[in-house]
């Protein structure tokens, strides 16, 4: 009876400070609702580099398809350049139906804004995959575009321990992306979308790790019973 007396208020003390509770629904939310912000795919600023068209509606001499300059501008027709990096193509849209009002004397104009190709970001993948590199962000990129990019992880990777490094207001956050859980269970909240400017590391599994780890040891040993077998037949042939 002590015993179960015991146990019980151990039971109690864990339940009572939080240590040993079920999950309530507002946590599992809660949960859910910060794996969706880390998905959430960020509205994409243009960059030099990127094929945009710009156009106004109604309007065929007012429209450019061009790749962004250097200098991340754009020539448009009858008006002269356009800063369009930096921007997001909303934000881009509401500036120039503003300025195109009081600039080319349009009333009321409905600009169209469009990212064609996006030559100015790239995601970059390290570690255990058939193909590591440096890879173009194309719009809603997500994890799994990412590995049929690389042609999926190797048989050395530890997937789920898969990392994703990102910045974030000037500061790097690591996220763990557990890639296999996501094929095998169809995980969803591990699929991010990827933001430009990504790093992505595939890590080698514990197995593959460890026999590293006795070849880097035996190498020497190796070496060195190499050196001795070839200096002894070196000798050797200089013994009459």
């Amino acid at each position: 009876m002590n015993r179960i007396a015991a146990l019980a208020t151990l039971c109690g003390v864990l339940l009572a400070t939080g240590c040993w509770a079920p999950r309530a629904p507002a946590e599992k939310n809660a949960i859910l609702t910060a794996a969706k912000a880390k998905q959430a795919a960020p509205e994409y600023r243009i960059g030099a580099g990127d094929s945009v068209t710009i156009s106004v509606i109604g309007s065929p001499e007012h429209a450019v398809s061009a790749v962004v300059r250097p200098d991340g501008k754009v020539s448009f027709p009858g008006y002269g350049d356009i800063k369009v990096e930096g921007k997001s193509a909303p934000e881009l849209r509401k500036e120039l139906e503003r300025s195109f009002r009081k600039s080319l004397g349009l009333k009321d104009p409905t600009v169209y804004v469009a990212i064609n190709s996006f030559g100015s970001s790239a995601i970059t993948v390290l570690g255990e995959v058939s193909v590591p590199g440096v890879f173009p962000y194309t719009s809603n990129m997500r994890m799994v575009d990412l590995l049929g990019a690389t042609r999926g992880f190797t048989l050395r990777s530890a997937a789920d321990n898969t990392i994703l490094m990102r910045e974030v207001d000037g500061a790097v956050k690591v996220y763990k992306v557990r890639l296999k859980r996501f094929l095998k269970h169809a995980d969803w909240t591990t699929n991010f979308y990827l933001r430009p400017g990504d790093i992505v590391l595939v890590p080698r599994n514990n197995v593959t790790k460890w026999a590293d780890g006795i070849r880097l040891a035996v190498s020497p040993l190796a070496a060195l019973f190499s050196f001795i077998t070839l200096t002894e037949s070196t000798v050797t042939l200089f013994v009459p």
